[in-house]
């Protein structure tokens, strides 16, 4: 976790780490007897476990743990399941306390439970399509992508009433964790797979980058669109997660929305599990109805932590800690929603996004690539030695397509990043909403940071 040093969730994710997490009460029942669950396949066994994020985190953990020094990881339910042998596993579930006991929000617990099981899913029903060798794996890592806000759940966080009122607002999670908790439970998420030593491809869906590869792309898709079934597709994000799975799988629109409706059809075999209503199997569907509801959240700025970081960029010399600072101080300390610096290539011929904040949820963000040749207009902002607010020193030229599809068509700062004198890369911070407007202050606040990240200032 060194990257997480000075991180508002460093101390936190330590502490829930060490939880002793809980396990739905369908769990105690399923894995009560050991010598009736002779009879049932590897693949049963595996499908009641995975159920349950909390008892697929504790066989998980339980398997590996007995496996340090080991090349070989066990990275999936079944694979876990197999290896600790039926008695461990049903020792395992009786240790565990029940969520009932120990969950104060409980039913709150349950529906983020119910979100991860969809998530996984669908996960794995990518995989299978993308003829993955272990949809498994896949589905572990998605069945895990709430791992913080589960947590948070788990230890009782005292903020935690005011980020569930904003989620059940359908505000997209990363602003609401940041508006409730003054970070983002994804990068808790992230922080606590590192310091329990989780599987490779649960740790690495948790870094919003790592959306250029297939598989944990394929995670994060999934997992937000199991984020919007959960919500009735009422949300700002409206068809692109649909889009981004119609890109996997190489479908169109529609037939995503139909795969989508028979995965929900076998989730809700399992319905009383999470002890909520069955979901309606043409709910993919309504994402093409009416109008989305929009909540948008505005990030306060914060002096303390803008001057903070800015004396702390001008000392730091290890590069990739200080454009990770960079990101973090133009978030929380200037109020961008979005912010992404994009390594510029070797050749100097494109531009590939290599860190991100408020992102996480909009994986094509992360997956983005743009030949300098495509950049129009924008490439003059390589070539200044000061940053561009788009909007207002070129308010009638328009941005290349590409980006304005990706950022919405939104105001934002554009900045070149040197090292050395030599430009290295861009970075772009908008705050997502035209309704929540780009201001002076900010702008000021973003030239001081690039000029201490690239040592001008």
């Amino acid at each position: 976790m060194a990257q997480d040093e000075g991180a508002p969730y460093r101390d936190q994710a330590r502490r829930l780490a060490e939880l002793d997490w809980p396990i739905l009460e369908a769990s105690a029942a399923a894995f009560s007897q050991p010598d009736a669950l002779v009879q049932h396949s590897l693949r049963e066994l595996g499908q009641w476990a995975e159920r349950d994020p909390g008892l697929v985190l504790r066989l998980v953990l339980r398997a590996n743990g007995s496996r340090r020094g080991l090349r070989q990881e066990v990275h999936s339910v079944p694979d876990a399941i197999a290896m600790l042998g039926l008695q461990n596993v049903c020792d395992e579930v009786r240790a565990a306390p029940p969520v009932g006991e120990v969950v104060r929000e409980t039913q709150h617990y349950r529906h983020v439970a119910a979100q991860s099981r969809l998530a996984a899913m669908i996960a794995a029903d990518v995989a299978r399509r993308r003829r993955d060798s272990e949809p498994a794996e896949v589905s572990l890592a998605a069945s895990l992508n709430q791992l913080g806000l589960l947590g948070l759940l788990v230890a009782g966080e005292p903020r935690l009433e005011r980020l569930l009122a904003m989620l059940e607002l359908n505000a997209l999670p990363d602003e609401a964790s940041y508006t409730a908790l003054g970070y983002a439970t994804d990068d808790l998420s992230r922080a606590m797979t590192e310091a329990m030593v989780l599987p490779e491809l649960v740790v690495g869906t948790q870094r919003a980058v790592n959306a250029a590869h297939p598989r944990a792309f394929e995670v994060m898709v999934a997992s937000a669109v199991a984020w919007q079934i959960m919500r009735g597709m009422d949300t700002v994000r409206g068809d692109r997660d649909m889009r981004l799975l119609a890109g996997l799988t190489g479908v169109n629109e529609k037939v995503v929305a139909d795969r989508l409706s028979e995965i929900i059809e076998r989730f809700n075999e399992d319905i009383d599990v999470y002890r909520i209503e069955p979901l309606d199997p043409a709910t993919p569907g309504a994402v093409w109805l009416g109008a989305r509801h929009r909540t948008r959240l505005a990030l306060c700025p914060r002096a303390d932590i803008l001057e903070d970081g800015l004396a702390r960029l001008r000392q730091g010399d290890d590069r990739v800690a200080r454009l990770r600072r960079m990101l973090r101080v133009m978030q929380f300390g200037l109020g961008l929603n979005r912010v992404v610096f994009a390594r510029l290539a070797r050749d100097g011929e494109s531009l590939r996004a290599e860190h991100l904040v408020g992102t996480l949820h909009e994986p094509e963000f992360s997956h983005f690539v743009i030949q300098r040749s495509a950049l129009g207009a924008l490439e003059a902002v390589l070539e200044r030695d000061t940053p561009t607010w788009w909007g207002r020193h070129y308010p009638s030229v328009a941005l290349p397509e590409a980006i304005q599809a990706l950022t919405g068509g939104v105001d934002g700062f554009y900045a070149p990043v040197r090292e050395r004198g030599e430009v290295i890369g861009m970075v772009y911070a908008d705050r997502r909403s035209r309704q929540h407007g780009l201001d002076d202050r900010a702008f000021k606040g973003f030239c001081r940071v690039v000029q201490a990240i690239s040592g001008t200032g």
